[in-house]
This record gives structure tokens, C-alpha cells and sequence, in this order.
């Protein structure tokens, strides 16, 4: 990640673990493990510099000014190196989602250094070099395949601490992003999902111009956990922090609920010795069950086999006719039900 710049001294700018400082030297080995510690927790693995270039006129303020212009300035320097980084993603680009990501420019060019500054009096022009993750870039605007079922989950109420900013804002952010990773639809019968956003604002980062906080994002429905992502973030104000973070950690829900399909049901086998059993189980699944399309075996645990079985059954129903199904030389026994599309349950 890279601070940005000021006019006094000196710029601390971090970026894979390395550390450029200007006319101090000799605080290197102060900087050191702090840098080790942002690399490791805060800044993107691949996070590739990303230049941009603004200018602002001070007669395009409706009270002119310098300041206005260079904030004007600034603004379309990020926002050019936002649409660089989007130039090199590989792919189909969604185009609903790359204008989502274009309108949230601050948010995902929290982390940027001046390279040069100047004016006119009139025009200010500026050129930046931003820090972007172009990996979580690719992911949220790439434009997907047909996927192998709806989410499970249907947006519900969305609360938001007091130090995560306006709840209009984050709950907007929160839909946005969630729908466009189909983590969530908003509408539909799918199982309601609660989400609560809580956040810290830990204040400025020693040695360098960078501002910390933390977001957790807590899903929850029908009363049970579903999933909870806690992410630090780091920008050069506490609101662009605030809402990188936010982002990151719905990234980070997104995949969690991606799991979970409508139609989809994951059935935890204990004690699948020997493997045999677990090949006729699948067999009478399909065959037997009615509303089983297809199971497979999708992982694999000391003492435990994952099944994935398609069909439109949720895992009450499943475990239901489970406890009817007749099966060569064994029995099965339902351990858990864990709704709305997970089961445990014990060859015997």
C-alpha cells in the first residue's frame, strides 16, 4: 500500500514489503517490522501500481479556488487509475458492474502517492500512482457463467455500527456488492439473510500517512451464524479505509455464501468406512430419493466424506426421506440438521 505524499518532508509508501522514505534514513529500522506487519494483514498480496493523471480548474468551482481545483484534481487522477486497472483485466467485463466500481472510486484507490503536483494559479495538474488489487478487481466485475444454481439466501435486514458511516450508504454498498458476487438476491423465496457491519477506526498508522481501521461483517439467518469475515483495511483517510475494508469483507462473505445454492444440499458423512458404503449410498440417492438429481463427492476429511446432491430438496426434506431410504447391508442414521441446506448424518 502507498501513502500519499504531503508538502512538508517526506513520503512513507509501502508496497511488497519494501519501504521508499525520503531524507530519513535512518528510520528504517524503526519502520521495518511495522512494514512486515501491514504487508502481512492489510496490504493486497497483488496489488499492482497503477498510474493516473487529473486536472481541475479552479473557474470550474462554483466558489473558485485552488484547493477546490486540486481536490477536483485529484479525484480524476484516481478515477483514471481506476479505469487503467480496469483495462487490464483479462476477460468478459460485466458492464453493470465495472460502472458499480467506477462510482466507488475512492474505495478502491484508498492508497495512493503524489508523483508530481503543479498550477498555473488557474489549472492544477496532478499525476498519482495508486496501489489497485487487480486479483479482487478481475473478481468483482468479470462477468460470469450461467451458475449451477440461485444463491440460497434473500437479503434481509442490514444493521450497521454507528462508526461504519451512514447506514443508507452502507446498506446500499452491502445490496451492491453482495448481488453482484451472488452471494445474495434480494428478492425471490430464498431463506432470509441478516447482515451486521461493525466497525473500528484504529486511528493513523505510525511512520506513515495511512489511516487503519477494522470491519467485521457478521451474516446470520433464521437466528443461526452463517458466516463472519473480519478484515483490517488501510487508506489515506479514515472513510476510504472504512470503505475498502467494508468491501474486502464482503469479498470475503461473497464466497462463503457461494456454497450455498438453491436446489444445492451438503450431506457430511461420519463414518463412511468402508468406501464402498459411501458408493451405494450415492447410488440409492439417485436412484430412490425422490427430488435427487445428481450427488457427487465433493470432499474428502479424516472420518468424513462431503456429498453434493442437486435436486430440489432442502435439508430437512432430504433428511426426511433419508431416514425411509433401504440400503445393502447398512443403515444410516440422521446426526444433524443444520437448515437451510446442510445435514449430518452416520453410516452404521
Amino acid at each position: 500500500m502507498i501513502g500519499p505524499m504531503t508538502d512538508d518532508t517526506s513520503d512513507c509508501a509501502l508496497g511488497g514489503g519494501r519501504v521508499w522514505r525520503h531524507n530519513r534514513g535512518a528510520a528504517w529500522s524503526r519502520i521495518g517490522p511495522l512494514v512486515v506487519a501491514l504487508t502481512m494483514v492489510g496490504s493486497p498480496a497483488l496489488a499492482a501500481p497503477i498510474q493516473g493523471v487529473g486536472q481541475g480548474k479552479a473557474s470550474e468551482t462554483k466558489k473558485p479556488s485552488l484547493s477546490r481545483a486540486r481536490a477536483r484534481a485529484l479525484r480524476r487522477a484516481r478515477r483514471a487509475a481506476l479505469e487503467a486497472a480496469l483495462g487490464e483485466v483479462t476477460g468478459p467485463v460485466d458492464a453493470a458492474s465495472r460502472k458499480a466500481v467506477l462510482k466507488s472510486a475512492e474505495a478502491w484507490t484508498g492508497a495512493y502517492r503524489i508523483l508530481s503536483e503543479s498550477n498555473d494559479g488557474e489549472q492544477v495538474d496532478i499525476q498519482i500512482e495508486v496501489e489497485i488489487d487487480l486479483v479482487r478487481l478481475t473478481k468483482r466485475v468479470r462477468k460470469r457463467e450461467a451458475s449451477a444454481g440461485r444463491p440460497m439466501f434473500r437479503l434481509d435486514a442490514i444493521e450497521a455500527a454507528p462508526a461504519c458511516g451512514e447506514l443508507d450508504r452502507v446498506s446500499q454498498t452491502v445490496r451492491d456488492d453482495l448481488v453482484a458476487l451472488e452471494g445474495a438476491v434480494l428478492e425471490g423465496k430464498g431463506a432470509p439473510l441478516s447482515i451486521a457491519v461493525d466497525c473500528q477506526v484504529l486511528g493513523p498508522v505510525q511512520f506513515t500517512y495511512l489511516q487503519a481501521v477494522r470491519v467485521q461483517v457478521v451474516a446470520s439467518s433464521d437466528g443461526r451464524p452463517v458466516a463472519t469475515h473480519n478484515r483490517p483495511a488501510f487508506a489515506t483517510t479514515p472513510d476510504e479505509a472504512l470503505a475498502a475494508g467494508l468491501r474486502r469483507s464482503l469479498d470475503d462473505l461473497a464466497d462463503s455464501l457461494a456454497v450455498h445454492r438453491r436446489g444445492h444440499v451438503r450431506v457430511h458423512v461420519e463414518a463412511p468406512y468402508p468406501a464402498a458404503r459411501v458408493r451405494r449410498l450415492e447410488t440409492a440417492m439417485r436412484n430412490s430419493v425422490l427430488g435427487v438429481d445428481g450427488v457427487s463427492v465433493a470432499g474428502i476429511e479424516p472420518g468424513i466424506v462431503e456429498l453434493h446432491v442437486r435436486g430440489n430438496l432442502a435439508a430437512r426434506d432430504l433428511a426426511t426421506r433419508l431416514q425411509s431410504l433401504t440400503l445393502p447391508g447398512f443403515s444410516l442414521s440422521i446426526v444433524d440438521v443444520d437448515p437451510p441446506d446442510a445435514l449430518t448424518i452416520r453410516l452404521e
